[in-house]
């Protein structure tokens, strides 16, 4: 085990060479390659990945990999999705079931309790991937945007506003953020030609209904989750996300914030490694060294 010496932050040396690493859990964070250079040769190298620690009780204490929180939103709202899928297909336009109370056999009572119920299943599931999915963008959105950054933009009045990471993150929409904001600080192509543009739009629309519901006798919102399309628009935060890596990756820019993506490559490096930063206090057998 090595601890950061400027903030006590704890790690774990877990390999060597980023490109044998195997992984364990989608939802922690990622380790870092730590690579030492001397006149602009390559002389060390290991990857550490962050330990975190809580108390359960007096004699009880859980040590674990750091959780990524934008990666437990995700899987969240991933796994959701899947139940929601495992309805849609198997149950509400299987033609092996019969979900229309006019052509019912038997008890319709019984059977239109049973519907009603896999119905109520499968909302919960659909708003469950939009809720978690539309959290996981925003909280990555917010975390990508440095703590010094100004966005300027012109009201409709003429009048120019400037807003700090504060006020971008309280006033201005998740979309604004990513299309005006995101863009900037990673350098990529305009959006509005990305096939997930349009479902991510769709998405903070679902997703401000539920949250903001203005009524309880109003449900007909819930309708547009049973077009096919829901399952792209649920699926678009990751897309996002995605597009935003993998511009990023290509300028070696990789950080500790990105979650595990299916598909997606790279560790983040820190190619100016001081190992004075470090000092080893202990190991995953042994435990911490106790200090006398």
């Amino acid at each position: 085990m090595a601890k950061k010496k400027n903030n006590g932050r704890l790690f774990l040396v877990v390999g060597i060479n980023p490109h044998n690493l195997k992984l364990s859990d989608q939802r922690l964070m990622k380790p870092v390659c730590q690579q030492q250079f001397e006149n602009g040769r390559l002389t060390g190298s290991m990857l550490v990945q962050e330990i975190d620690s809580v108390t359960l009780s007096k004699r009880r204490k859980a040590t674990y990999f750091l959780p990524n929180n934008i990666a437990l939103l995700l899987s969240t709202s991933r796994k959701a999705l899947e139940s929601a899928k495992a309805i849609y297909r198997g149950y509400l336009t299987s033609q092996n079931v019969e979900v229309n109370i006019e052509k019912l056999t038997g008890d319709r009572k019984v059977g239109m309790n049973e519907i009603s119920s896999k119905v109520c299943d499968y909302l919960e599931n659909i708003q469950t991937a939009i809720v978690f999915g539309y959290t996981a963008l925003e909280v990555f959105v917010n975390l990508s945007i440095p703590d010094d950054y100004k966005y300027t933009t012109e009201n409709s009045k003429g009048i120019t506003e400037t807003y700090d990471k504060t006020a971008i993150e309280r006033w201005l929409t998740l979309k604004v953020k990513i299309k005006n904001i995101l863009v900037k600080i990673y350098d990529t192509p305009k959006l509005d030609n990305q096939t997930w543009w349009g479902h991510f739009t769709n998405l903070e629309s679902y997703r401000n209904n539920i949250i903001h519901q203005k009524t309880i006798n109003s449900t007909e919102f819930y309708k547009v989750y049973f077009k096919r399309s829901i399952f792209e628009i649920c699926n678009s935060p990751e897309k996002v996300i995605q597009f935003f890596h993998n511009h990023h990756a290509k300028q070696d820019r990789t950080n500790p914030i990105w979650p595990w993506l299916r598909g997606a490559k790279g560790l983040p490096i820190n190619r100016s490694y001081d190992p004075q930063h470090f000092e080893v206090v202990g190991n995953m057998y042994e435990g911490i060294k106790k200090k006398h």
